[in-house]
């Protein structure tokens, strides 16, 4: 399952850049970049709402869109996949 990237604009020029958690019916729920909480938005009479009632437009992004791109400093992983385990001879 691919990501879906959004970006979400407020009235007063702020944008958010986020990845979509769930959609649903006429609700959706994003993690919002920066930000350790997610955020829900509602689609109430046509018009997206933030949680503080503000009025958003909500932008989704796909991997051909220009602004969708890699992170260019990737999280370190937490196990090196690539290392050779030796399996332990049956004991029984």
């Amino acid at each position: 399952m691919m990501k879906q990237m959004i970006y979400i604009h407020y009235s007063n020029g702020r944008v958010l850049q986020g990845v979509v958690l769930a959609f649903g019916d006429r609700v959706v729920r994003v993690a919002v970049k920066d930000s350790d909480d997610a955020a829900e938005y509602r689609l109430i009479n046509r018009v997206w709402v933030s949680e503080d009632c503000e009025v958003v437009k909500m932008e989704f992004v796909d991997a051909t869109h220009p602004a969708y791109d890699v992170d260019p400093d990737p999280p370190e992983p937490v196990v090196d996949l690539a290392a050779h385990f030796q399996i332990a001879p049956r004991v029984m």
